[in-house]
C-alpha cells in the first residue's frame, strides 16, 4: 500500500499543498501570501511565511509534519558532466574540483547535488545541479518556524520534467512573472531555464511574445551544441500553469508558436474531475518522485536526486550506540578474569627473578664487548660529518627548485583556465546580441568583460541586457552607461555594458 504524501511549494504569491497515495490526489490546496512576502522564490519574511503554512495545513486539516518541498528553479545551474571511472571514496571529491570548473559560480555560495546516470567505457556520466544556499536555508528555516520536517527536496523543473511520458520535448511552465523551460532527450533535462519575467504588469500579448522569444532562445541554444540531433518544430511542446489556465494567453501563444504541436502536461495520476493539475504541476512532480515506473520501454525523466543538503539530513542509525553498553557489560567480566589471571602470575614472578639475575651478568659481559665497537663508530662519524653538510646543502638547493616549479605550474594552470573561459564566453556576446546592436570594443578584466557599442535605439540596449542576463554563461550583467549623439542617418547610441 502506497504511503500518504505531503507535498508543498511556496511561490511568489501563494502556498500550494497537495497529498497524495502513490499516483492517486487525494487533496490540494492554496493559500495566498501578501505581496513581497516572497519574491522570486526567496522568501523575505520568514515569521509571516510559517504563519501562513501553519494556517494553511490547519484549514486543510492537515496533520502530518513530514513534507515534500520544491525549491524555485531561479538561479539554479544544471550540467551533465564526464568523469573516468573511479573508486566510490573519491567520487565525491571529484564531482567537486569538476563542478569548480563547471559552475560559474563560487562553491561557498551553493549547494551541490548529483545522480550518477551511467558508467561505462571506463566513464561516468554524472547530472550535476548547483542551487542557492541562501535560498535552501531560509526555505529551511521556514519550515522549522512553521512546526514541519523534510527529509526529501527537489527543484521545481526537475519536478516537471517528472511529469511527461515523452523521449524528446519542450516544457513550459508560466505561472505569474516566473517561467521555467525544460528540454527533455533521452530521458534527461538536457537543458533547464528558469526565468523571472518582467516585475511590470504585461498585456497578454506581451507576456506571450515574452514566453515564446524564450522558448525559441532556449531552442536555439539546445541546437548550436547538438547540431546532430537538433530540436525541429515536431518535437511536442507541453505547457502548464497560466498558458493552460487563462484562455487569451493560451490563444496567443499558441498563435505565436504555430508551426509547433502544443498541449497541456498530462502526467500519470488519478485525481477527481475538479481538480485543475496544470496549477499544482510541481507538487504533482514531487508526489510522482521515486513513484515512477523504470522500465526500458518508459521515457519518464531518470532525475530522481534528493536535493536536501547533507547538514539538513536526519542522523543515521548507528550500531555505536547500543554496541557500546554491551562492551561496557563485557568489559566487567573481562577485567575479573584478568584479575585471576594475575594471581597465577605473582607466582611466576619470583621464579623469574632468580633467572633474571643470571642475565643481568651475561649482559654485563657484552657490555665489556661493545665498548670498543662505538669507539669506532665514533671515529667514523667524524670521517663523513663534511659529507654530511654538502648533502644538505644540495637538498636546500633541490627544495627550492621544486617549488619554483610548483608556482610556474599553478600560474600557467590558471592562466590557461582563465583563457578558456574567456574564449567560451565571447561567442555568446555575440550570439546574444540583437540586430540593432553594434559591439565596438570587448575587453577581458579578470572574470569580467567590458563592452562598449551602439545601437540605433535605447531599447536596442536594454534588450541585448536583459539577454545577457537570461544566459547560463553570466551571473551579473550591469549597464554602466547610455549617451546620445547625432550623425549624419539620425540619433545614434552608444552604451557600456560590464558582465562577469
Amino acid at each position: 500500500m502506497a504511503k500518504k504524501k505531503v507535498t508543498l511549494y511556496i511561490e511568489d504569491t501563494e502556498i500550494k499543498l497537495l497529498t497524495s497515495n502513490g499516483h492517486k490526489i487525494n487533496k490540494w490546496a492554496s493559500f495566498s501570501l501578501e505581496p513581497s512576502l516572497v519574491h522570486d522564490g526567496a522568501i523575505q519574511d520568514e515569521v509571516k511565511v510559517a504563519q501562513a503554512i501553519k494556517e494553511l495545513f490547519r484549514l486543510q486539516k492537515v496533520s502530518t509534519k513530514k513534507v515534500t518541498v520544491a525549491l524555485s528553479g531561479l538561479n539554479s545551474i544544471f550540467r551533465v558532466i564526464s568523469l573516468p571511472v573511479l573508486p566510490p571514496k573519491m567520487l565525491p571529491e571529484a564531482i567537486i574540483n569538476e563542478a569548480s570548473r563547471v559552475i560559474p559560480r563560487p562553491l561557498e555560495e551553493v549547494y551541490l547535488s548529483h545522480q550518477v546516470i551511467s558508467s561505462n567505457q571506463g566513464e561516468t556520466r554524472i547530472f550535476l545541479t548547483a542551487y542557492p544556499r541562501t535560498l535552501t536555508d531560509t526555505l529551511m528555516r521556514t519550515l522549522s518556524k512553521a512546526g514541519l520536517k523534510t527529509t526529501v527536496m527537489d527543484l521545481a523543473p526537475l519536478a516537471l520534467a517528472r511529469c511527461v511520458n515523452e523521449p524528446r520535448a519542450v516544457l513550459v511552465h508560466a505561472w505569474l512573472s516566473n517561467l521555467d523551460i525544460v528540454i527533455l532527450a533521452d530521458r534527461l533535462p538536457q537543458v533547464v531555464r528558469s526565468i523571472s519575467l518582467s516585475g511590470e504588469e504585461m498585456t497578454v500579448e506581451e507576456k506571450s511574445s515574452a514566453i515564446a522569444e524564450e522558448l525559441n532562445r532556449t531552442v536555439s541554444f539546445y541546437n548550436s551544441n547538438r547540431k546532430s540531433s537538433p530540436l525541429d518544430n515536431t518535437v511536442p511542446v507541453y505547457v502548464s500553469g497560466d498558458l493552460v489556465q487563462e484562455e487569451l494567453l493560451w490563444q496567443s501563444f499558441t498563435l505565436e508558436l504555430a508551426d509547433y504541436t502544443i498541449s497541456p502536461i498530462s502526467p500519470p495520476v488519478e485525481a477527481p474531475e475538479v481538480f485543475s493539475p496544470s496549477q499544482y504541476m510541481v507538487n504533482i512532480g514531487l508526489a510522482l518522485k521515486g513513484a515512477l515506473p523504470g522500465k526500458a520501454d518508459s521515457n519518464h525523466s531518470i532525475i530522481d536526486m534528493n536535493i536536501l543538503p547533507e547538514a539538513y539530513l536526519p542522523p543515521s542509525f548507528s550500531w555505536y550506540r547500543i554496541l557500546v553498553p554491551v562492551a561496557a557489560v563485557c568489559a566487567i567480566g573481562g577485567l575479573f578474569y584478568i584479575w585471576l589471571m594475575i594471581q597465577d602470575v605473582g607466582n611466576d614472578i619470583t621464579k623469574i627473578e632468580g633467572e633474571t639475575s643470571a642475565v643481568n651478568a651475561r649482559a654485563n659481559q657484552i657490555r665489556s664487548e661493545i665498548s670498543p665497537i662505538r669507539t669506532a663508530i665514533a671515529e667514523q662519524k667524524d670521517l663523513n660529518a663534511p659529507l654530511t653538510g654538502q648533502i644538505d646543502t644540495l637538498e636546500k638547493e633541490i627544495d627550492s627548485t621544486q617549488q619554483l616549479a610548483s608556482v610556474f605550474n599553478q600560474t600557467a594552470d590558471t592562466f590557461l583556465q582563465d583563457l578558456a573561459n574567456i574564449n567560451a564566453d565571447i561567442p555568446e556576446l555575440f550570439t546574444l546580441k540583437p540586430d540593432g546592436v553594434t559591439l565596438s570594443s570587448v575587453t577581458a578584466d579578470g572574470s569580467a568583460f567590458n563592452l562598449e557599442g551602439s545601437a540605433n535605439t535605447e531599447n536596442d540596449i536594454y534588450e541585448y541586457a536583459r539577454a545577457l542576463r537570461s544566459s547560463e554563461r553570466f551571473s551579473m550583467v550591469n549597464v554602466n552607461g547610455i549617451s546620445e549623439r547625432e550623425n549624419e542617418d539620425g540619433v545614434l547610441y552608444t552604451f557600456n555594458i560590464v558582465v562577469q
